[in-house]
């Protein structure tokens, strides 16, 4: 356990025990049980905004599910309190897995107001369910939050069980954040391609954290309304979503204190104006710091921490270069035997309005291969391979690999079928290490369920373990052991072809699609490539190629496959390619 990442942990918790004893007034205290409801939701908006990006602000929409669900509950149905706010938490959970496969399709600004109007059409029904919700008057008269039959009526024993509950919602964030879940959500965050290539299923993974963020937020709307013992429309319009925006912004987007530290700094500023009776300043102030924090210091009161102190930044548990391999890790992968053609190419065609980019390519690529496919600019190489790997629909033809059809399959489940990729521009995720990079490249061969990850189980420290193991193997493997701790933007840009190479090899494919993979290298770091190829291939790893530098295609490839104007215009080893008078005149004698 590394104690300085784990500081914050054992101050908050310290700090909610002290701080009844400093501020024992029922003002305080009603402070801080607002603080607690903001402060959970926030998290829950920290892991779906700030990890995974996905604008989906409108979370008061979740917020008024658990307060309108605890309040009929209670005071219709005679339900306690806790079992209100569960089965309210599992409703908003269930709206939000139902609305979030079409919503986060959606992408930036359209996903936020299509989140927005969410928000507002949770607001209208409210107001004319007047039956259910009591209409624009809302429900005046909620009980007192309640464990079974025990009635809370002090509000120093209600801010403990919220307390209590904010510190389970911090706790869950945070082992979220450290485990494979944060590493997809961050992935995602960087570069969805190259997520769903690592063998990651983004949709479902938006899905999962706007469930959780969804379940937290409508406990957080619980507790509010609880305290509050009223709800109307008015509680949770939009000013309440742009405060729990505004705290996740001024805490720290990118960590699920900000969302806690964030919601602590609004509550307080917003009671120290009512204090000074200047209430109207509120909106200016609160504009003005959140345009500071975005234009000056986007980390926010976290990163201004971690600035000062640097108590709390995320670091390996070990330097730079010391990592323990130990014993060899065993293949995680079930090793197939393939005979004939491992992939087979037939009729592929795939056009971009007008401009044919494929037509009718056909070919098979036998197990144990370096298959090079070259070609000039322009024609056709690298669509082929985006179609393969299901990064673009066939029009028409498609695929088999090792006897399965392909043709229609999703990029993250061909990944997991075992086929990995790299590509042409690097994708790295520079919001992560070049370890947790290369991590992400075994993520399908976790082993720990969510519930072990959420709750911190051992068995999901284990996993993280084995998946640590394997990925170090990996970057030794490409000669990057040095750089592990260090961020893709990091190093230079022939480590960080090794490192997407790395990566991709962490998937354990049994067909490696390359896009490009010299580009950019010198003489001697391509020579270290080929080299590198080589041994992969010694791995029983089959290989189709692009590349541009003939001379490594014609040292390397058991057989090239020539494109032109998106055609097949040869096939065959390297000598009988280079000789071809179709081969000279797309390359204007540039291969003989």
């Amino acid at each position: 356990m590394n104690a300085a990442r784990d500081l914050p942990a054992a101050l908050l918790i310290l700090a909610v025990l002290v701080y009844p004893a400093l501020f024992h007034s029922g003002f305080a205290l009603g402070a801080a049980l607002m603080v607690a409801g903001l402060a959970i939701g926030a998290v829950g908006l920290v892991l779906l905004l700030g990890l995974a990006h996905q604008l989906a602000i409108g979370q008061a929409a979740f917020y008024m599910i658990g307060g309108y669900g605890s309040a009929i509950l209670t005071t219709q149905y005679g339900w306690d309190g806790t079992s209100a706010m569960l089965v309210s938490a599992l409703c908003a959970s269930a709206v939000a897995y139902v609305i979030g496969g079409p919503i986060l399709r959606l992408r930036g600004f359209v996903l936020a107001i299509a989140s927005l109007a969410l928000q507002l059409l949770f607001i209208a029904l409210a107001i004319l369910l007047v039956g259910i919700t009591g209409g624009a008057s809302g429900i005046p008269t909620v009980p007192h939050f309640s464990l079974g039959p025990w009635v809370v009526a002090s509000d120093l024993s209600y801010y403990f069980i919220a307390w209590f509950l904010v510190l389970a919602a911090l706790a869950i964030g945070i082992n979220i954040d450290r485990s494979r879940v944060g590493r997809a959500l961050r992935a995602l965050a960087a570069d969805e391609a190259g997520a769903a290539a690592s063998g990651i299923n983004t949709t479902s993974y938006k899905v999962l954290i706007f469930v959780i963020s969804a379940a937290m937020a409508s406990i957080g709307g619980s507790l509010i309304v609880h305290f509050l013992r009223v709800i109307d429309p008015t509680v949770f319009g939009l000013q309440f979503s742009l405060d729990i925006i505004t705290a996740v912004i001024i805490g720290g987007m990118q960590s699920v204190w900000g969302g806690v530290l964030g919601a602590i700094v609004i509550v307080a500023l917003r009671e120290a104006l009512r204090l000074l009776e200047q209430p109207a300043w509120e909106v200016v102030i609160m504009g003005v710091l959140t345009v500071v924090v975005l234009i000056g210091f986007r980390a926010g009161v976290v990163g201004a921490i971690e600035a000062l102190f640097g108590a709390w930044s995320r670091k390996s548990e070990s330097a730079p270069g010391n990592h323990e391999l130990g014993p060899a890790p065993a293949a995680l992968r079930a090793p197939t035997e393939r005979r004939g053609a491992l992939l087979q190419v037939e009729g592929a065609s795939r056009s971009f309005g007008a401009l044919r980019a494929v037509e009718r390519v056909s070919f098979a690529v036998a197990s144990g291969e370096i298959v090079a496919l070259i070609g000039p600019n322009g024609a056709g190489k690298t669509t082929l391979l985006d179609t393969i790997s299901g990064h673009r629909a066939f029009d028409k033809g498609g695929a088999v690999f090792g006897g399965v059809d392909i043709t229609r399959t999703m990029p993250d489940a061909i990944a997991r079928a075992g086929i990995a990729r790299t590509f042409q521009a690097i994708r790295s995720f520079d919001n992560m290490s070049v370890l947790e990079n290369v991590m992400c490249g075994c993520h399908i061969f976790s082993r720990a369920s969510f519930a072990s990850v959420s709750l911190g189980l051992p068995g999901a420290a284990e996993d993280e373990r084995r998946l640590r193991a394997v990925a170090m193997r990996e970057l030794d493997f490409v000669g990057l052991r040095d750089v592990a701790d260090l961020r893709p933007d990091q190093i230079s840009f022939g480590h960080q072809r090794m490192m997407e190479l790395a990566r991709a090899m962490a998937l354990e494919p049994e067909l490696l699609l390359l896009d490009e993979p010299a580009s950019g290298l010198n003489d001697s770091e391509t020579e270290v490539l080929a080299e590198l190829l080589l041994r992969i291939r010694a791995r029983g790893v089959t290989i189709l190629l692009v590349e541009h530098d003939i001379r490594l295609v014609m040292g390397l490839a058991d057989k090239v496959v020539v494109l032109d104007h998106g055609e097949k215009i040869a096939e065959g080893t390297a000598d009988c390619v280079r000789q071809d008078p179709q081969v000279l005149s797309a390359y204007l004698g540039m291969a003989a």
